[in-house]
């Protein structure tokens, strides 16, 4: 088989996994936020449909030598989509240095059954330390 013609094979197999209704088959994760939510969340349980995807927008300050980490996600109804991102606080669009801003989790519901998800917000570098914020939640899908 000629190199471009295996290549364009494997471009049009990619680009019909990607048209799945499989939730996983979204490589570039392009799929909307269906959901938005902040520490409110916390000692909840939220509903979601499968392939729905939840946002969790906590507040930072990286400056301070805290962050956000996932330490628990229990059960396989969801999954981790990508990493936590960070938005500092801007002014007329510009980044402000030091400033605080938010983390942003998202998680994506996979298959029915509940998950339970612990974030904490603590130094790295303080392994002994208890976290200063800790946030727990379900997310079930039907």
């Amino acid at each position: 088989m000629k190199p471009t013609l295996a290549l364009a094979f494997a471009a049009a197999a990619f680009a019909l996994a990607a048209c799945s209704s499989n939730p996983a088959a979204d490589p570039f994760n392009r799929r909307p936020i269906v959901r938005n939510t902040d520490a409110s969340i916390d000692g909840q349980s939220e509903l979601v449909k499968r392939g729905d995807t939840i946002a969790v927008h906590l507040d930072a300050t990286p400056s301070t030598g805290y962050r956000w980490e996932l330490t628990r996600l229990a059960g396989a109804s969801v999954v981790q989509v990508g990493l936590p991102d960070y938005q500092p606080e801007t002014s007329a669009g510009v980044p402000k240095v030091g400033a605080p801003g938010h983390t942003t989790f998202r998680f994506r519901a996979m298959q029915p059954g509940t998950s339970s998800i612990d974030l904490a917000y603590r130094r790295p570098f303080e392994p002994g330390v208890p976290p200063a914020r800790t946030i727990r939640f379900e997310i079930a899908v039907p």
